[in-house]
C-alpha cells in the first residue's frame, strides 16, 4: 500500500482519462456494459412501437440516463448506432417538456437533467440548440429567483430547496456547463450567492439545519432525527452546495464570500467526523442536541452518503482553496474506506452510482485519475470485479436496485439503476472522460 500523497495539483478537465484496469477486465467491463445499453435500447424501441403514454417523473429520468449511457458508448464505439440510441431516448426524456416538471429544474427528475443530457450530446454545442434554448429560457429565471429567495431566507429550508439531486446545487452543476449564455452565468452567480448565504451561521446554528417538519415524512431521516437534522450526504446535505461552489471557483467563477463559506462549511464537516478503527469518517447527519461522536454508527460508504461522497469534496475544495491539507484528509479518508470490511461499507448488494458499488467505483475512478497512486488502481479493480459479480444476465436489465427492505427491483435510471452502474463499468474500462458524473458532482 503506497502512502497517498496528494498530488501537487488534481488534473484538470482536459487531462486525458485512463482506465487502471488490466485489458481483459477492461473488455469485460465494456463488453458488459454494452449489453446493458443494448437492453435499455430493445427496451425503448418497445415502447417506441407501443401506446404513448403520460411521462411521468420515474420515466423522465430513465430516459435521460439511458441517454446518457448511449451518448458514451457513442463516444466510445462511434458508428453502431448508439447516436441515434441517445437521441432517441433524448426525445423521449424531452416529452416532458412541456409538463409538471417544467418549473423543476433539478437534475434527477426534473428539467436539469433534460437540458444537461441534451448538452452532454451536443457534440461541443454543434447540435440540439433550439431544445437547449428552450430549456435554459425556462431554468434560467427559475434558478436565478430561488437563489435570491434563498439569499433572503436560508433557513428552515428542506433540503430538496439546495441539494444536488433535485435542488439549487446540482441546478448550479448544469449550469457551469452554459458558460456560454451570459443569461446562464447571471442566474448561476444568483444561485451560488444564495448557497454562500446558506453554509452561513445564524443565533440558532448553520442555516442549513434542516427542521423535522421540513424532512420527508415518514423516511429514514425523519424517523431517525426527531429533533431535525444537520444532513451530511453529498446528495442532499450541506456536501453538494460545497462541491459547486469548489467547482465554480476552480472553473473561476465566483461571487462574494464564497471561498470563505467553502472553508467554513469544510471545516463544520471535518469538526463533525465519526472516526473508527479503520480511520476518518462520518455520520449521515446530525442532530442539534448530540454530539457527533454520540451517534450509534456511521453512513454507508456511498456516494451519497458516507465518507466516499464527503471525501471528493473535501477534495474539489482542496483544489479550489489550493490547499494540500484537504487534499491529504481526502486521500486518508479514502484510505480508511478501502480498510473496511464489506460488511461495514454497506454498499455490496446494490450496483448502482446512489448508494451501491457503482458510486465507489467511480468515485475511486476519479481520485485515480486525479493522483495516479497504486492504491485507488487497485480497488478500482477490486470494485470493478465486485460490479461485475452482481450483474445478473436473467434480469431485465441486468442490473437492478436494491430497495432499503432488502427487495431487488429493475430500474433503468442513472442513480439508483442500470444505466448508472453501466456508465461505472464504462467509466473504469475505457479511456473516454466520464464528464457525465458532474451530474453527480464529481468533478
Amino acid at each position: 500500500m503506497t502512502s497517498l500523497k496528494p498530488a501537487p495539483a488534481p488534473s484538470g478537465p482536459m487531462a486525458p482519462w485512463r482506465t487502471p484496469l488490466p485489458v481483459p477486465l477492461a473488455a469485460i467491463a465494456v463488453s458488459t456494459a454494452t449489453e446493458v445499453a443494448e437492453r435499455l435500447r430493445a427496451m425503448g424501441s418497445a415502447q417506441a412501437l407501443g401506446t404513448p403514454v403520460a411521462p411521468t417523473q420515474a420515466g423522465l429520468e430513465s430516459s435521460a440516463g439511458a441517454a446518457v449511457l448511449h451518448g458514451q458508448l457513442d463516444r466510445l464505439r462511434p458508428g453502431h448506432g448508439w447516436d441515434h440510441a441517445a437521441h432517441a431516448a433524448l426525445a423521449d426524456a424531452t416529452r416532458a417538456i412541456e409538463g409538471p416538471w417544467s418549473a423543476h429544474p433539478g437534475l434527477f427528475g426534473g428539467l436539469g437533467g433534460i437540458a444537461f443530457t441534451a448538452h452532454w450530446l451536443s457534440q461541443g454545442g454543434s447540435r440540439y440548440q433550439q431544445l437547449l434554448a428552450k430549456a435554459d429560457d425556462a431554468i434560467v429565471p427559475i434558478a436565478r429567483a430561488r437563489g435570491e429567495q434563498l439569499a433572503k431566507t436560508p433557513t428552515g429550508l428542506p433540503s430538496r430547496a439546495y441539494d444536488a439531486v433535485a435542488g439549487l446545487a446540482g441546478t448550479a452543476g448544469y449550469l457551469l456547463r452554459r458558460t456560454e449564455n451570459p443569461a446562464a452565468v447571471q442566474s448561476l452567480r444568483a444561485v451560488l450567492a444564495g448557497l454562500v448565504v446558506l453554509t452561513g451561521e445564524g443565533p440558532d446554528g448553520p442555516n442549513w439545519f434542516t427542521p423535522f417538519d421540513a424532512l420527508v415524512p415518514e423516511s429514514p431521516m425523519a424517523k431517525e432525527f426527531r429533533e431535525g437534522a444537520y444532513n451530511l450526504g453529498l446528495s442532499h446535505g450541506i456536501p453538494g452546495p460545497v462541491a459547486v461552489l469548489s467547482l465554480a471557483a476552480t472553473a473561476g467563477i465566483s461571487v462574494p464570500g464564497q471561498e470563505v463559506a467553502i472553508e467554513q462549511a469544510v471545516q463544520w464537516i471535518l469538526n463533525h467526523r465519526l472516526d473508527d478503527e479503520w480511520g476518518p469518517n462520518w455520520p449521515a447527519a446530525v442532530p442539534p442536541s448530540q454530539q457527533t461522536r454520540d451517534l450509534p454508527y456511521p453512513a454507508q460508504s456511498g456516494w451519497c452518503y458516507g465518507t466516499p461522497g464527503i471525501a471528493r469534496v473535501l477534495w474539489l475544495a482542496g483544489a479550489a482553496l489550493d490547499d494540500d491539507k484537504l487534499r491529504s484528509m481526502a486521500l486518508q479518508a479514502m484510505a480508511a474506506v478501502y480498510r473496511r470490511p464489506w460488511k461495514v461499507r454497506i454498499v455490496g448488494r446494490s450496483p448502482g452510482l446512489c448508494h451501491g458499488v457503482g458510486g465507489l467505483l467511480q468515485i475511486t475512478l476519479r481520485f485515480w485519475n486525479d493522483t495516479g497512486d497504486d492504491l485507488f488502481a487497485a480497488e478500482a479493480i477490486d470494485l470493478t470485479e465486485r460490479l461485475l459479480a452482481l450483474y445478473q444476465p436473467e434480469r431485465p436489465l441486468g442490473y437492478f436496485a436494491s430497495e432499503a427492505g432488502g427487495e431487488l427491483v429493475d430500474r433503468p435510471g442513472l442513480l439508483d439503476g442500470a444505466a448508472g452502474a453501466a456508465l461505472a463499468l464504462l467509466a473504469a474500462g475505457s479511456d473516454r472522460e466520464p464528464g457525465w458524473d458532474r451530474l453527480l458532482l464529481l468533478a
